[in-house]
């Protein structure tokens, strides 16, 4: 069973930056923003756990191809009911991200909705999520989605532990070292990607990639790898090394960095101003992965 997936459509043709202009002959539909848009949260889907409660999945659309948007917790950015807590990301990133994050519901949640809302660039999209057995997921579904295609018997979620404390102080423009320790079953076997049923890659003028234009036939590169995110803060956050899970990895010729045979990934990260940041870590190989946050407050160099 496939969760229904509208968002995926890609989108190719004339780029644009903010105001519409609709070239001679062009279809609506091949238009394509760098910035201006809004972001569209996406139900992926609901899984059933072995207690009985309920797992239901969530992710994304930017509707742009640069842009990348800040959209702190509260009015224009909430989860419904409140009491479900709020595990949704206030970054997003260029383009679709699917199955981004999840929470959980009891096994008495009966038919009531699920309701994930943003605000942005003038835009209300809310995307409610219910038990409807139409909806409901498993690692395949999941996987194949992440992935673009493929799956693979008895795959198991990636393992993740932080080196060091969950919560960090750091100052304005002053490298932190974030290292984590990963380790997975060896399934998938690793691959670069390939086999794409377009290899192209758009750029815009300045010869940029653009962050997944059209091209959304392309599969995932397959094997064990670590991607951080910036999942909540008010500044820029920079990652060293960094790759963009979703986008950059599904570039040809794409393939994981080589892994220490301890496990140990170190990344450097510095941040652009004072504030309380989350960032995310992604245990990944390719079809499923695993979370870990790291929180932390930022201040200004004395």
């Amino acid at each position: 069973m496939n969760a229904p997936d509208c968002l995926a459509r890609a989108l190719g043709g004339a780029i644009l930056t903010g105001a519409l202009a609709i070239p001679t002959g062009a279809p609506a539909q091949n238009l394509q923003y760098l910035s201006g848009q809004n972001v569209v949260p996406a139900f992926e889907g609901w899984a059933r756990n072995q207690d009985g409660s309920f797992t239901f999945y969530f992710g994304y659309l930017n509707r742009n191809y640069r842009e990348e948007l800040h959209i702190p917790l509260g009015v224009d950015n909430r989860i419904e009911p409140a009491e479900l807590g709020q595990p949704q990301p206030s970054y997003f990133y260029p383009r679709r991200h699917r199955f981004l994050f999840s929470l959980e519901v009891p096994a008495d949640w009966g038919d009531r909705d699920v309701a994930w809302t943003l605000t942005s660039a003038g835009a209300t999209e809310t995307a409610y999520g219910s038990l409807l057995p139409v909806w409901e997921v498993n690692d395949q579904v999941i996987s194949e989605n992440r992935a673009g295609s493929g799956y693979a018997d008895g795959n198991q979620p990636p393992t993740i532990e932080l080196i060091g404390d969950t919560a960090r102080r750091a100052k304005v423009g002053e490298p932190v070292d974030l290292t984590v320790r990963i380790g997975d079953d060896g399934i998938p076997t690793p691959r670069a990607t390939g086999g794409a049923r377009d290899s192209r890659i758009d750029v815009d003028a300045s010869g940029r990639p653009l962050f997944g234009a059209g091209r959304f036939g392309r599969r995932t590169g397959l094997g064990l790898r670590v991607a951080w995110l910036r999942w909540r803060g008010p500044g820029p956050v920079t990652f060293d090394p960094w790759h963009l899970a979703g986008i950059d990895d599904r570039m040809p010729g794409w393939a994981p960095p080589e892994l220490a045979s301890d496990g140990r990934v170190t990344t450097t990260a510095s941040f652009g101003a004072p504030g309380t940041y989350v960032l995310r870590a992604m245990a990944d190989d390719g079809y499923l992965y695993t979370p870990l946050d790291v929180t932390f407050t930022v201040s200004v160099q004395p």
